[in-house]
């Protein structure tokens, strides 16, 4: 099947954050993002793809909703730089519902690069975090950067976006553990069984008002001259040294 100018117009849409609040729809692109997509639960508009991977199984299991395009076509409907694959147009599922924390939940403040988003969602469920808590001015979670970043770990991730500091003061008994340069040493911290770890932005760190409502300063050791690390790649460090202890 061939799409239709209102499918193209629709996908087109779909690369601005207002496209997607409107149409409460996203994009998934490349391969792997698509394999994982189709086995999972999340609803599928349709589906192009290049049409040189018409007998491919995705197509086999979806032929219903499934369209295709040029490799040329293709990359102009893509927000990838090449895309020789296909996209899908999937529809967002209802908001996370939190409310008692179990466990360790990682919670963003500010987190701006799409990138470092993406990043740290596919480190989370690595790790097994299900749920991430995100500040109201962090970048869109279902910005394509953000998708193909995830590498298909949106798909198990919950997400809600709050006020953060109106959010955390609804939970004064929890643990609010805050990755900050001038805390104690990560080493030597014990990770309470539920709290909240909280990660800011790339440049400017956790903002004041959340950062008064810390109750344990941790960070991670220095052995070098970096002035500091990559979020995600600090994610990463915090979520290995929890997993050690439990």
């Amino acid at each position: 099947m061939t799409l239709t100018k209102k499918q193209i117009k629709l996908i087109n849409s779909l690369h601005s954050k207002k496209g997607r609040s409107e149409n409460h729809l996203f994009l998934v692109e490349g391969e792997k993002g698509l394999l994982e997509l189709v086995k999972s639960s999340f609803k599928i508009q349709f589906i192009v793809l290049n049409e040189i991977y018409s007998n491919h199984e995705i197509v086999q299991d979806n032929s219903d909703y499934c369209f295709f395009a040029s490799e040329i076509e293709l990359n102009k409907y893509s927000t990838l730089v090449t895309n020789n694959f296909g996209l899908a147009v999937v529809e967002m599922p209802k908001q996370l519902e939190f409310h008692n924390p179990v466990g360790i939940t990682v919670i963003l403040d500010g987190i701006r690069d799409p990138g470092n988003l993406g990043t740290i969602i596919r480190i989370c469920d690595w790790y097994g975090i299900g749920s991430i808590i995100l500040s109201n001015d962090c970048t869109d979670f279902y910005n394509p950067k953000v998708i193909s970043a995830s590498m298909g770990s949106f798909l198990r991730i919950n997400h809600l976006y709050v006020d953060l500091v109106k959010w955390l003061n609804q939970f004064p008994n929890v643990a609010k553990i805050g990755a900050l340069l001038n805390g104690d040493s990560l080493h030597t911290y014990t990770f309470p069984k539920t709290g909240f770890l909280v990660l800011g932005n790339e440049s400017n760190g956790i903002s004041k008002p959340v950062e008064d409502l810390i109750n344990d300063r941790i960070t991670i050791p220095s052995f070098g001259g970096a002035e500091s690390l990559n979020v995600g790649i600090s994610c990463a460090v915090f979520l290995d040294n929890l997993k050690r202890q439990f």
